[in-house]
């Protein structure tokens, strides 16, 4: 037989139909056979203890290892079992609750050929409706978050190539060897953030991060059973141990692509569309709704697109529809004004569960804004963030922030605030 190319690692627990799903869809669009599969299950208790291993043969044949734990064992140290078991000169970390698509191994393994400095590659990881689940993590001043989630997968901003902070593990591919180096996965995590903490000590060994948005995989996100019940701990965890090396980066992209971005009452990053390209597109709409509709669609940044889509709705009296837009908007830039309308849509649209999350974020916003002394400390060490890591860029907003709260210190309840 000749030489595996890769090792795909899928690390799984119960739901079976997901890992057959998996399979069948990496067969069906990994060509070739020089390529090993190796599964490990952390204890499964549905069919995935009896089923796994004979349509793993059926599909892979003997490139296919299949390994049982008799315990879940988390995701960090099951990706390490697997990886201890790999012979190919790359692994490739992958969730069972994906479907790959046709060619998307090829421009991976191509990038790792083209950069030398290269550490660790993703594929541009889609929800089902062709929408960006992740093309990279990126750190705010409130958290990490994936960079775009939910723009179109043809908007410009998404096929763009980038350097990274950090990629999911939901779907990566690094050299075999590197891996190995920095020790594999943390395993105090459970089930969150290794794959942050795995990326810092890739970038930390001099190698790159990137997005390869020629090869893409649908990903339907947190299937595991209790994905998120140790968010806090690894929360923790991962400050704890790399708080210091995390840096703000999400202005920096959002600048590079275009946006205009700013720090709003509370020091958030607010992207919006700039100027002219704001007015470029309500040019377009011409007040046509149809056209207004399929640009709002297309530009998830367009605050103005957005609301005036959910007015010219809930004229109509379609309080759902203009629920979504209004919704969208507070996302965009939030205030308590458009959280109150977001509130009274929920209602009209007999929405209880937007309205209550609504109405939990106007109340969590207000003690923000009335508590001056906190968002002092905020700014504070956010502009230490910036000089530590020489970032101009946000000491600049984060200047501007300050004076605008010297001229204007308090903010009442329910006034309108942010530059939006």
């Amino acid at each position: 037989m000749a030489d595996v190319r890769f090792s795909v690692i899928i690390p799984v627990f119960n739901k079976w139909e997901l890992t057959r799903d998996c399979l069948r869809s990496l067969r069906e669009h990994t060509y070739g056979g020089d390529f090993e599969v190796i599964v490990v299950d952390n204890g499964s208790e549905d069919a995935t203890a009896t089923e796994l291993h004979p349509l793993g043969k059926a599909l892979f044949g003997p490139r296919f290892t299949g390994l049982r734990n008799g315990e879940n064992k988390n995701f960090a140290p099951a990706c390490n079992q697997g990886a201890a078991a790999a012979t190919a000169p790359l692994v490739f970390f992958l969730n069972n609750d994906t479907l790959l698509t046709e060619n998307w191994a090829p421009p991976l393994e191509r990038a790792f050929q083209e950069d030398g400095k290269l550490g660790a590659a993703g594929p541009l990881l889609l929800y089902k409706d062709d929408h960006v689940q992740h093309l990279g993590v990126t750190m705010t001043t409130t958290g990490l978050f994936h960079l775009y989630e939910d723009f179109p997968e043809n908007h410009p901003a998404v096929r763009k190539q980038r350097r990274l902070q950090a990629l999911t593990a939901a779907a990566l591919m690094m050299p075999r060897s590197l891996f190995q180096n920095i020790g594999g996965f943390y395993e105090g995590y459970k089930n969150g953030f290794e794959d942050v903490e795995l990326s810092l000590r890739v970038r930390q060994n001099g190698r790159r991060l990137q997005c390869i948005t020629r090869s893409c995989i649908y990903h339907l996100e947190s299937q595991t059973p209790g994905r998120r019940d140790n968010a806090d701990h690894n929360s923790t965890l991962l400050y704890q141990r790399c708080g210091e090396d995390i840096f703000v980066d999400y202005h920096q992209h959002a600048v590079s692509d275009g946006f205009s971005v700013h720090l709003d009452e509370r020091c958030r990053l607010v992207a919006l569309l700039a100027d002219e390209e704001d007015q470029a597109l309500r040019r377009e709409a011409g007040g046509n709704p149809q056209k207004m509709l399929r640009l709002a669609l297309a530009n998830p940044f367009w605050l103005w697109g957005h609301e005036r889509l959910a007015g010219l709705l809930t004229r109509e009296k379609k309080y759902v529809e203009a629920l979504h837009f209004l919704a969208n908007a507070a996302e965009i830039c939030p205030t308590p004004e458009r959280y109150k309308n977001v509130l009274r849509a929920a209602v009209a649209a007999g929405d209880a569960e937007m309205r209550d999350k609504s109405a939990d974020r106007l109340k969590r916003m207000l003690a923000d804004l009335q508590d001056t002394d906190r968002m002092a400390r905020t700014l504070k060490k956010l502009m230490a963030k910036a000089e530590r890591f020489n970032d101009r860029m946000l000491l600049g907003m984060c200047l501007d922030r300050r004076r605008e709260r010297s001229l204007s210190p308090h903010v009442l309840p329910g006034q309108k605030t942010g530059v939006c």
